[in-house]
């Protein structure tokens, strides 16, 4: 098998082994890759599939984090345990002779021998790769690299410099406020398929409607054009529209019925991606909007859309 086994610690640069694992499955496809919080089916015994894994694997990254050795259960290290089975994947791959590459997370030193257990010392004697949050994408490129000289032909082409984009819209969400959904949106005349709503109906549960995603740090750019809804009840609301980027405010923009604009962000290194989104002058207080309705008042309700927001790497 032509594939790419992630090792990683649960409690240590898991997150990171997720970006790795979605990275290379981009380029050389899922069926490629074994990470097996992904690969391995619910239900499954996971013994027998770990140890085909590594047994038919081409290259095996073994993803070392800070706590990598600290991680305790029972009063001792993890990594010591019998059961452990970070230590076995390695040791299957040593035995097997495959080629084993350590993956280091942001300054994490090299283990020296003395520090793993025996079976495993041979690990620290391995050329070794950094993936670091302040150059993510360079290391990522140098990793798959890495990772290509060990695979076959029949691997898919290179993928690292076709455009690699993901429309934010389907992403999983982190959290958002009670009035933003999902689904498509006409914003002057033009369909919008994979977009945010921020609409209230009778009052503003969340006068500013915030949707967070988490980006991996993998992308570079966003843009998406915003504006008020085309079917909107009431034609002369302003729109605000904000990104937030690792909880630092980005860029911001105004739009009206008619004239959307487009707004863009780098997202270069950043992990939560926040939009948020309110049209001024909102009642807030649902008691004050039952009020003001009985008395036939504008509670100045949002009707404003992301259309398409994209990020692209």
């Amino acid at each position: 098998m032509n594939t790419v086994f992630i090792n990683f610690r649960a409690g240590d640069a898991q997150d990171t082994a997720v970006l790795i694992d979605r990275k290379l499955c981009r380029v050389f496809g899922a069926d490629n890759v074994f990470r097996s919080s992904r690969t391995i089916p619910k239900g499954v015994a996971f013994d027998p599939v770990l140890i085909e894994a590594v047994t038919g694997c081409s290259v095996f990254l073994a993803v070392i984090g800070p706590n990598w050795l600290s991680v305790e259960h029972e009063g001792r290290r993890r990594i010591d345990a019998p059961a452990d089975w970070v230590r076995t994947e390695i040791e299957l791959a040593i035995a097997g002779g495959k080629p084993v590459i350590p993956v280091l997370v942001g300054d994490r030193a090299m283990p020296a021998a003395a520090e793993l257990p025996a079976t495993i010392t041979d690990l620290a004697r391995r050329q070794y790769l950094r993936i670091h949050h302040r150059s993510a994408e360079y290391d990522l490129r140098h990793l798959v690299d890495s990772v290509r000289e060990h695979l076959g032909p029949s691997v898919p082409p290179r993928m690292a410099d076709a455009p690699e984009s993901a429309l934010v819209a389907t992403l999983e969400s982190m959290g958002r406020t009670s009035d933003v959904r999902f689904g498509p949106v006409r914003i002057d005349n033009r369909l919008f398929s994979d977009s945010i709503i921020h609409r209230s109906d009778l009052f503003a549960q969340s006068p500013r409607g915030s949707v967070s995603f988490n980006l991996g740090r993998s992308y570079r750019r966003f843009e998406s054009t915003v504006g008020v809804l085309d079917n909107a009840v009431d034609a002369g609301q302003v729109g605000v529209f904000q990104v937030f980027l690792d909880g630092q405010p980005g860029p911001e923009v105004t739009a009206t019925l008619g004239r959307s604009r487009v707004l863009r962000a780098d997202v270069t290194d950043v992990l939560r991606l926040e939009l948020r989104s309110y049209r001024p002058g909102t009642t807030e207080s649902p008691l004050l909007a039952g009020a003001r309705m009985a008395g036939g008042l504008s509670n100045h309700l949002p009707e404003l859309g992301w259309g398409n927001p994209v990020v692209h790497s």
